[in-house]
Parts: structure tokens; sequence; C-alpha cells
């Protein structure tokens, strides 16, 4: 009988430790890739739109790109230039040294300091999607010099990237399995327990039939419940129509803002209404397809939700231009 009772004590506890230990390990062994990834997506971009990403991040730290003369709208510079920015009256220069695999060297940095001066800021930002060696880390402080590589860079444009490459999610067998193997593995233990405190017990203890061995067997994996039947009774509840504005000026405004909301998509380089009814999409490259991305915008407002959006590719481009209309009449 103590054997017994001393055999399930083992069986519980290496089910739960072995359970709790198996989850762990799978757990961690997943998002370690995930900023390396990141960071080899954004080295295989072109550098506007790189450079249109680190300015999304930038804005979501409260800077403001400074609209200098002959610079386009969006403050990136077409020469691959500087960007200078400002927050609560204060600038600093963003620098964006841009390649696949890049390893920023000290060389770099050199002169951002004095540039950054001659334009009035008071801070330098240089950002890349690789990595800064020793000696550029070493010189960016007494320089005041903030330095952001690929893997600190990807948590703050991550949610300005589309359709970001993701790391291959586990398998829904190698997780259902956990409770199997760490369960199987509490049985062994607990069996072997069972035989050697069976065998430390005096022999007429251990000859006697009331200790026969105890019938333990591995839990099974969990089971996802059933979903609850929905009763019969039920009936769908139809959506309420959706009611479309009689003003002019608000159906234009709903136009305008999204139009904006388009134009900041990655892989648009900006978009405009030709029509009433048809929204031109301009793409950046011609692997671009923002299609899932704009239909909810559109969608946002029900006048504009059956509009038809022309995606035209980028100029000197073979491919054709597509038409696509998110919702019908």
């Amino acid at each position: 009988m103590i054997a017994a009772l001393i055999a399930l004590c083992v069986f519980a506890l290496s089910g739960f430790g072995l359970s709790f230990w198996l989850r762990q390990k799978q757990d961690s062994s997943q998002p370690g890739e995930a900023a390396t990834r990141g960071a080899e997506q954004l080295s295989q971009l072109r550098w506007r739109d790189f450079a249109k990403l680190v300015l999304q991040a930038m804005q979501g730290r409260g800077y403001r790109p400074v609209i200098e003369d002959g610079m386009p709208a969006d403050g990136i510079p077409t020469d691959g230039s500087d960007i200078l920015l400002e927050r609560g009256g204060e600038r600093a220069l963003l620098s964006c040294k841009y390649g696949t695999g890049s390893i920023v060297s000290a060389q770099s940095l050199l002169g951002l300091s004095k540039s950054a001066s001659l334009r009035g800021a008071e801070s330098v930002i240089v950002v890349t999607p690789g990595k800064f060696d020793d000696e550029a880390e070493r010189i960016a402080v007494p320089q005041h010099i903030e330095l952001i590589d690929g893997s600190e860079l990807w948590p703050e444009v991550r949610p300005y990237v589309a359709r970001p490459q993701e790391p291959t999610p586990v398998p829904p067998t190698a997780a259902s399995n956990i409770p199997l193997m760490a369960w199987g593995g509490a049985a062994v233990a607990g069996i072997l327990v069972w035989f050697i405190v069976q065998g430390l017990q005096p022999d007429s203890e251990a000859t006697s039939p009331a200790l026969a061995p105890p019938a333990i067997t591995a839990a099974p994996p969990a089971s996802v419940p059933p979903a609850a039947a929905t009763p019969a009774t039920t009936k769908p509840v139809a959506p309420p129509a959706a009611t479309f504005p009689s003003d002019p000026a608000v159906i234009e405004q709903h136009r305008r803002e999204t139009a904006n909301a388009i134009s900041t998509l990655f892989g648009v380089d900006r978009a405009l209404w030709s029509t009433q009814s048809t929204l031109m999409v301009y793409l950046s490259s011609e692997q671009s397809d923002p299609v899932n991305e704009l239909c909810p915008l559109l969608e946002r407002y029900p006048e504009l939700a059956s509009s038809r959006v022309q995606l035209q590719p980028p100029q000197g481009s073979t491919k054709a231009v597509r038409f696509k209309q998110c919702r019908t009449y």
C-alpha cells in the first residue's frame, strides 16, 4: 500500500513538472529568431521604402519631418540624404545607413554631429537594418548619437509592415503531443518507483496478494471541447442597413481621409480620386499587392465601400493596370 501511494505521488508530480518544462522549452525556442528575421526583411527593401518605415517609427516617438525647400511632401529626400526631425521645439538629424547585412563602422558616423549643428539639430539618430561595430558604439555616446540597429528597429517598425515574414508556427501535432509525452514519462517514473519501493519492503509484505502493482496509465492528451450547439430556435439577426451621408462636404472629407490612409500603406506610393467613384492607387513596386489592406480602409465608409480601385504599377513596369472592387453594389 505504501509503494502504491509513493508511486502515485511521483506520477502526479512528474506529470505536472514535465508538462511545464516541455511547454517552456517549446515557447523559448520560437521568439529568439523573430528580431533576426525582421532585420533581414528590412535589409531587402529599397532605400526609400526603408526610410518611409523608419520615418513612421520616428513619428510614433513624436517626431515630425521638417519639410525644407525642394523636398517631397512626405519629408523623405529623393537623393538619400539625412532627414531633419522636430519634436517639441527640439530638432534631431535622422541618418539611415542602409545595406544588406551591413555593419556600420565609426567612419560612417564622422561628420554627423557637425552636419546636425549646421542644420540646427541638437542630436543625431542613426538607423540601420544591420549592426554597428564596437568602435561606432564607443564614439556615439560623447557625440550625442543614438544608434538603432536592425534588432532594435524591428519592434518599432513592425506595426507598419503590411505582411512581415513570421517564424514558422509550431505544428498543432507537436503541441498536442506534449501532454502525452509528459504523462507517459510520468507513468514510467511511477512504475519504476513502485518496483523500487516494493523491493525495499519486507518479504512477507512484498509477497502479499493485496499489494498488486497499481494500474498507472498515461493521461490522454488534452482535447479541444466541442463547440456549444446553437439552439434550433435561434435565428441570425440581420445587420442594420448602412446609412449614407447626404452632405457632399462630409463625403469629400471621407474620400480625402481614405486616400491619405491608403497612401501610408507599405508598397503604396500615393493614392488619389480620379472620379467620385474611382480611386487611383500608384504602387511603388511591381510586387506590391495592398488590396487586403486598403479594402478595410474603404469599407469604413459605406458610401465608398463599392468604389472602383485602379492599381497603377510603377512607371516603366511591364505589368498591366489592375482594377478591384472591394464590395459590390
